[in-house]
């Protein structure tokens, strides 16, 4: 299979697993599938991260999900860059569950897109660029970003309000907050 195919289906599984919601934005496409690529073996072979302005950062993640090649009616991205899995993309999902059968692998891995979906999904982009910068420093190396969030008064506001969505722990908090 081509790396392409392989990276559109990524994009249909990790919408398909909440298929009524969106993705909020193309940052949150690229962040959640680095997730995956750190937290998975074969997404990370398959898709490269960068050092970039907003962290890390796939050039052929993103071509892949403005320009899809093999399923290019199964998810679009709306003028509020809000990404959507299509109907047709539904059928695919499904084709791609029916597909990989009854595999505890593939289960694991559906389990893991899900709970990507339900921690980042939730976070604006400040929330999610800080605990990506926090998790993963060397991404702050060329990014734009990295410094404003990092400032202590934009950090302490922002991790007030990862604490209060439950995504970090009271340790975690303390451990930013007196950073």
């Amino acid at each position: 299979m081509d790396e392409v195919e392989v990276i559109e289906k990524y994009i249909i599984l990790l919408l398909g697993v909440k298929y009524k919601e969106p993705i909020p934005s193309s940052i949150h496409l690229q962040k959640e599938l680095f997730v995956l690529s750190q937290a998975n073996e074969k997404v990370g072979n398959v898709l490269k991260f960068m050092k970039h302005y907003f962290g890390p950062y796939s050039a052929e993640l993103k071509d892949v999900s403005e320009n899809p090649i093999y399923f290019d009616d199964a998810f679009i991205k709306e003028s509020n860059n809000k990404i959507y899995l299509t109907s047709k993309g539904k059928e695919i999902f499904n084709e791609i569950i029916n597909e990989m059968g009854e595999s505890e692998k593939f289960k694991e891995f559906l389990s893991l897109l899900k709970m990507v979906r339900e921690l980042y999904d939730k976070l604006t982009t400040d929330e999610l660029l800080l605990l990506i910068y926090i998790t993963y420093d060397d991404y702050t190396l060329k990014s734009s970003r990295s410094k404003e969030l990092l400032k202590t008064n934009k950090r302490n506001k922002i991790a007030k309000n990862l604490l209060r969505k439950g995504v970090i722990t009271e340790k975690k908090y303390k451990e930013l907050v007196y950073k």
